[in-house]
């Protein structure tokens, strides 16, 4: 009897620790979703960050092979999600209400950054084009007579 009293006990104390360890990520709330290119196709390797609209904390993560991402351990506030990626526009979301122990799903579209070439040309005076004449010469040395 005394063996299974001690296993009683111990079984009670491992259930009561487990309950207690559940009730303290039940304020918290998760934020999910995928990210997508303007074509539909899934998107690795983004940069999701959320922001705490009241207090300006901020939780990262990146996108999976799959485009998807999870932010957890939020608490309940109002929250700004952006996506970023090199020569991606960012792409965001604001005022997402997240309440105690929910998950939004947040699928997010980037669109390629617009691209913007500019080219420099510079002269030097040997290269020098004489506009005020429409007569064509050029200078012929000795041996060439």
């Amino acid at each position: 009897m005394r063996g299974n009293s001690k296993g009683l006990v111990l079984f009670s104390v491992l259930i009561l620790l487990l309950s207690s360890m559940s009730l303290a990520q039940v304020d918290q709330g998760r934020i999910g979703g995928i990210v997508k290119d303007s074509t539909g196709a899934v998107i690795p390797g983004v940069t999701i960050t959320a922001t705490n609209e009241k207090t300006g904390e901020q939780r990262t993560a990146s996108t999976d092979d799959i485009g998807g991402f999870l932010i957890t351990a939020l608490k309940p506030s109002s929250y700004t999600v952006k996506a970023e990626l090199p020569g991606f526009a960012p792409a965001q979301t604001t005022a997402l209400q997240l309440v105690v122990g929910q998950r939004i799903n947040v699928d997010l579209t980037i669109k390629p950054a617009s691209v913007s070439e500019s080219v420099m040309v510079e002269t030097t005076a040997e290269a020098a084009v004489d506009t005020s004449s429409a007569a064509i010469g050029a200078k012929i040395g000795r041996s060439h007579v």
